[in-house]
């Protein structure tokens, strides 16, 4: 009787720890996720590309050597100009003596015409008399001819006074546009190579931003897109803007051999900011220019895995994980569009576990 108890004793011992290990192990394949479904966002598409603040109007006015000597300039730093007023003044002693030739020359050619002329006009007289002398019409004829080369050589003297008396206004250099005198450099004319102006001329209120987008995004990008400008200087800080302008040629190409590398295409844009940025001309910016905006189904970005050149999610679908292919579109930061493969009443896994397969048991939480 006493063996008997035993046997059951161990019997019930063997059940349990079957029942115990079956139990385990169907809690090992019975996994708790956490799930989602698809949400209806407003999303932006976007090119991002680096960009340099400009004063939108400026003028920067640099040494020119053959004009001459820089004799005065007129303003100073600070000062407020508009378009037309001098900036500057050259002194060229050799052009100067050239007009003061020319003038001369006007004179001496104007006074031997006058002289020609009269004798043209007493030989005139003497032919109404006389009409049939030939020697007086051979006279007539020379002096006639004289009397021409005269007024062919004043007015190449007059021609010649017209080019000095422009390359004499163009010694006072004058603003092209209306604003304020940033800088003033009186040491820019022994500058080896140029690069420095003596003056330069510029509204700091009246800034845009300079950058190259590729032959590839010139497709998506047009006048008038909406554009968001940030700076690594501030980066607690944003501005708006817009698209003002896209080059129809690119700005710079790097020529290998004969041919054009694709990577040297980039064409000019121009954003013009449509608020006040407290920083100045010469900070780099980032552009962001948002090339398409509406309301898409999305889902988290950790929602997605992704195997070669396709995407999948894991939905759950009677207590158990399947595996699904979807197609996305835009995406930013924290989500992504879903254009298919998930419908709005799927409960799709986020954060799926590595060893999460297809067909296994879940729980949700």
């Amino acid at each position: 009787m006493k063996k008997k108890w035993i046997v059951i004793g161990v019997v019930s011992i063997i059940v349990v720890l079957i029942g115990f290990n079956v139990w385990k192990a169907s809690a090992t394949t019975e996994m708790k996720v956490e799930t989602v479904t698809l949400n209806e966002e407003l999303m932006k598409e976007t090119v991002m590309t680096p960009g340099t603040l400009q004063l939108a109007q400026e003028q920067n006015v640099y040494y020119q050597a053959e004009k001459g000597e820089i004799a005065e300039i007129f303003v100073e730093e600070g000062d407020s100009v508009e378009k037309g007023d001098q900036l500057l003044r050259y002194e060229n002693n050799q052009l100067d003596l050239e007009k003061r030739q020319n003038d001369l020359q006007i004179r001496s050619t104007s006074l031997q015409l006058e002289n020609i002329r009269k004798k043209h006009r007493e030989i005139d007289k003497e032919l109404e008399k006389d009409k049939d002398n030939e020697m007086l019409q051979q006279e007539h004829d020379e002096i006639k001819l004289q009397e021409q080369m005269s007024v062919i050589e004043l007015e190449q003297s007059q021609l010649q006074r017209e080019s000095i008396t422009k390359q004499l206004e163009e010694l006072t250099v004058t603003a092209k546009v209306d604003g304020t005198v940033l800088s003033v450099n009186e040491n820019a004319t022994t500058d080896p190579l140029g690069e420095k102006p003596i003056i330069q001329i510029g509204t700091l209120a009246d800034l845009i931003v300079e950058g190259t987008i590729s032959e590839y995004d010139t497709m998506n990008i047009s006048v008038g897109q909406e554009v968001r400008l940030t700076s690594d200087a501030v980066p607690e800080e944003e501005w708006k803007g817009k698209v003002s302008f896209i080059g129809d040629l690119p700005k710079d190409q790097t020529i290998v051999g004969m041919e054009q590398t694709d990577s040297s295409v980039l064409y000019p844009i121009t954003v013009t900011l449509e608020e006040d940025i407290k920083l100045k001309p010469g900070f780099k910016m980032l552009i962001e220019i948002i090339t398409k905006e509406e309301k898409v189904n999305t889902l988290p970005i950790e929602t997605i895995i992704q195997e070669d050149d396709n995407n999948y999610v894991f939905i759950v679908e009677d207590g158990k994980a399947k595996r699904v292919e979807v197609k996305t579109g835009i995406v930013d930061t924290n989500k992504i569009e879903i254009i298919e493969g998930v419908g709005k009443k799927d409960k799709v896994i986020i954060n799926p576990p590595d060893n999460l397969s297809d067909g296994m048991e879940v729980t949700i939480q």
